[in-house]
């Protein structure tokens, strides 16, 4: 049985006939409970603490792999000028080195545009993708430190 703050209040013990006072038993039996249930409630507490603790430690290590995938992602992401416009249908100029290996050849401009804008169509695709991942772990993380929040509070 729960032991309430309540229950403390109201508790009335009976006093002894021979001399003034409560009768020990009563009282003893009485404090017995309150000790039982003070130490189940510093029990649960320090749970909770490690469990929040633990959570943190998670919470931090997430950040932390987010931000070097984020990192990641801005070093190796080369993006069209918007990401949502469509690739182009005219010839994207090709690099200066690449251009001097095709020059006057139609069909090895045709294959290296084609690949051109795959490459910007593969770009594009993993950005929405990575955005769509880091809304994710955002997500997650304000749910678990929303739940950390809530088991401190509680």
């Amino acid at each position: 049985m729960p032991l309430t703050a309540a229950d403390v209040r109201t508790t009335k013990f009976s006093t002894t006939r021979m001399r003034s006072g409560y009768h020990m038993d009563e009282v003893d039996a009485f404090l017995d409970v309150i000790e039982s249930e003070l130490a189940q409630l510093a029990d649960e507490l320090q749970g909770k603490r490690d469990a929040e603790a633990l959570l943190r430690t998670q919470v931090d290590q997430l950040q932390s792999r987010l931000s070097a995938a984020e990192e990641r992602l801005a070093a190796t992401a080369v993006l069209p000028a918007s990401p949502a416009a469509p690739v182009e249908a005219s010839e994207p100029q090709p690099p200066a080195d690449i251009s001097a290996l095709v020059a006057g050849d139609p069909e090895a401009m045709t294959v290296l545009a084609i690949a051109e804008r795959t490459a910007d169509e593969i770009v594009h695709y993993a950005q929405v993708r990575a955005d769509r991942i880091r809304a994710a772990v955002r997500g997650m993380l304000a749910e678990q430190l929303a739940m950390v929040d809530r088991e401190q509070a509680g």
